[in-house]
Formats: structure tokens, sequence, C-alpha cells
């Protein structure tokens, strides 16, 4: 049977949408990487400081002793940070079921040096359990674009950034809401489209790529913004079926 024309065009799209997604997702795995060398880099830092005076003061067990429990302190936070980014990102042949705040913790444990360094104000706002029956590494993913989407768009002092999650019946509900500057109206109504961004240095496929991560585990992915009155910001919400007891 002959191929329409239709049918090669769609297929030849077909491609070029995978070919996006691979792409996006290289991308924000460096951004992930690049935020997770941080955190391990601050512990580390320590540790390698620790040692030095420690070897300068060998004839002081008191100091020795001290040294090493903030040693053991900056291990048991290099030790955090490895196994909960392992926990999302080891190979999954099926989705699993996992906590969706712990999720929602552990994207925000990704950007804590940036959220310091911002001085931004973060509330947690956890209802457990939030069970949700997904493939963690890509639901982190999506969670830690939002989040570092949110950081991007607050000023540089007096930023508040809240993170909710919300089980009921049917879904197992995240929120994540900044105080910025809200989005313009012309870039809200093609926000999920590909190459669509108000950043100078972003891909504009982030967004597109998340909606299409949530769509996939039967989801919803939307948002809310405002630019007007005294309480400006955005709000994205996450929507994932709760597995059924």
């Amino acid at each position: 049977m002959e191929t329409s024309r239709e049918e090669i065009l769609q297929e030849k799209l077909d491609q070029a949408e995978l070919a996006l997604e691979r792409s996006e997702r290289l991308v924000i795995a460096n951004q992930h990487a690049g935020a997770i060398m941080h955190e391990v880099n601050n512990p580390l830092e320590a540790i390698t400081n620790l040692v030095y005076i420690t070897k300068h003061q060998p004839d002081d067990p008191k100091q020795v002793f001290d040294n090493m429990c903030l040693i053991e302190q900056q291990l048991e936070a290099l030790s955090q940070v490895t196994h909960q980014s392992l926990t999302f990102h080891r190979e999954q042949g099926n989705a699993k079921e996992f906590d969706l705040a712990d999720i929602a913790e552990s994207a925000l444990n990704i950007y804590a040096e940036k959220i310091v360094r911002h001085g931004v104000i973060v509330t947690r706002q956890f209802s457990r359990p939030a069970p949700i029956h997904v493939f963690g590494s890509e639901i982190l993913q999506v969670v830690s674009n939002l989040i570092l989407n949110a950081l991007d768009a607050l000023p540089l002092l007096g930023g508040y950034l809240t993170v909710r999650v919300k089980p009921n019946r049917r879904f197992t509900n995240l929120m994540v809401s900044d105080n910025g500057q809200g989005i313009p109206d012309e870039l809200a109504r093609k926000l999920f489209q590909p190459y669509v961004t108000g950043k100078s240095t972003g891909t504009g496929l982030g967004l597109w790529l998340s909606k299409r991560i949530i769509a996939r585990h039967q989801g919803t992915l939307t948002f809310r913004s405002s630019q007007k009155g005294r309480r400006p910001g955005t709000s994205f919400r996450i929507s994932l079926p709760t597995p059924v007891a």
C-alpha cells in the first residue's frame, strides 16, 4: 500500500518532535548535574578544610574530635544529596509508586544553593502520603524545571516560593507558586509551545517537554499568572492520578 504524502509528513514531524525531546532532556540533565555538583561541592570543600586543620592540630584531642564530628555531619549531607538524586534517576523498566512530596523535596534540595544565594524564602505545604505511580526521574525533571523557572522569575530580594502537595481521592496535586512579575498575556497564550520562552538564555523547550511528560502519565499541567495588583506572580499546577488502593 502506497504511503500518502500526509503520512510521510506526519512521520517526519514525529521524528522531529522526538529529536527535540531528546535534545531538551540533555539540556535539563546538564542543568541538574550542575546544580547537584554545587550541592556536592559545598560539603567536599568543608571536609577538605577540616582535614587540613586537623592535620595541623594533631596534639589537640578535643579539636580533632570536634573536627571529626563536623566531617561526619558533612558526609551525612553529602550522602543525602547523592541518595536523593540516585533514587529517582536509576534506570526504571516500569513505573513505580513514589510520594510526590519526596520528589518535591528532592527538587528543592537540588537548587538549595541557588535558593540560599538569592535569599529566596521557601514555604513547604506538604500533605502526606501523596502517592503517585510514575517514572520518578521524569516527574523529578518536571518539578525541578518548574522550581527553576520560578527561581529565575523572582526578584533578587524579597522572593517567595511556595511548593504545595495535596492529594485527594482522584488526583495528587503539586503547585509551584512565585511572587515574580507574572507572565505577559502574549507569552501566556503560547507558553507550552516549543521554542517559546521569556528567558534570554532559555531554550523554550522545558515547559513543552514537561507538559508531554505529564500527559504521558495521564495527568495535566496548567498555570495561572497575573501581572496586575499588589500580588503579581505565577502558579503552576501538576495533577497526577492517585493510584487505586
